[in-house]
């Protein structure tokens, strides 16, 4: 069969969470920090109050929220200085996740909580998300924003020596991607997806997929050319949820920019 004679890949065939896991996401991906190992932070959340997050080291996370101690296991990296991606499958809940954007050098924190629901992907579930944006160790002003400064960029991330994508980023709301090598080699589509600026040139990103039940939540860091983060969901044929950590090296390609003025005749 020619490339020529192959047509789109039906959902229902595209490969499941836990497919994707051993394709290598990480090969490129940056190393853990135990930079915050021994520290308790308090988070002053404008929506779900202050909680407190305690890194207990290797990976292990606990948080007291409404007085109430559970204890998590992760990843935690330093993406830039004072600034850290905190990741963790709940250890009282394997159907909800927690990302932490902790800039210290701000004392800002960006928080997003990533839930299954009942939705229409695989499995009928959807990977819904809770972002809330918080002070740390005080209830400062400050916070991430959403920014459309990716809006019209080109992007190719590799993830390791066989498996790379290309992320187009389309609005404030959506982009467009197809994997270029990898287990979803010739697929592509359309997400939900949001940013927010966390420094000049480095970005949080997060989309929620409509075909397989997960959702991606990564830094881009355009400074080192390097993005790191997860992919976390549910697995329909495993019937588990996988939380697959992810690194890449960056490749602007281009940016397009839309000029109104030229629409009329």
């Amino acid at each position: 069969m020619s490339a020529y004679d192959r047509d789109y890949v039906p959902s229902e065939q595209w490969p499941t969470l836990n497919v994707l896991d051993s394709s290598g996401f990480a090969a490129y991906n940056i190393p853990e920090s135990n930079a915050l190992d021994g520290r308790t932070l308090t988070l002053h959340l404008d929506s779900a109050g202050e909680m407190q997050v305690r890194f207990a080291g290797g990976g292990h996370v606990e948080l007291v929220e409404s007085g109430a101690v559970s204890r998590h296991t992760g990843s935690v990296k330093e993406v830039d200085t004072d600034l850290f991606l905190a990741h963790f499958v709940r250890g009282d809940n394997e159907l909800a996740s927690v990302v932490l954007v902790l800039d210290l050098a701000r004392g800002v924190v960006t928080v997003v909580r990533s839930s299954l629901v009942p939705g229409q992907a695989k499995g009928g579930l959807f990977a819904e998300e809770e972002v809330d944006g918080g002070g740390i160790d005080r209830d400062t002003t400050g916070r991430h924003l959403r920014t459309d400064e990716l809006v019209g960029r080109r992007v190719q991330y590799v993830y390791g020596p066989d498996n790379a994508y290309e992320h187009i980023y389309l609005s404030e709301n959506a982009y467009a991607w197809q994997c270029l090598a990898g287990a979803e080699k010739g697929l592509a589509d359309v997400d939900r997806a949001r940013v927010w600026r966390i420094r000049p040139d480095i970005y949080l990103l997060t989309w929620q997929e409509k075909v397989v039940p997960c959702d991606g939540i990564v830094i881009l860091n355009f400074r080192a050319n390097q993005s790191t983060g997860r992919i976390w969901g549910y697995d329909t044929e495993a019937k588990t949820t996988n939380a697959i950590a992810m690194g890449a090296r960056a490749i602007f390609l281009n940016q397009t920019d839309h000029d109104p003025s030229t629409w009329a005749e």
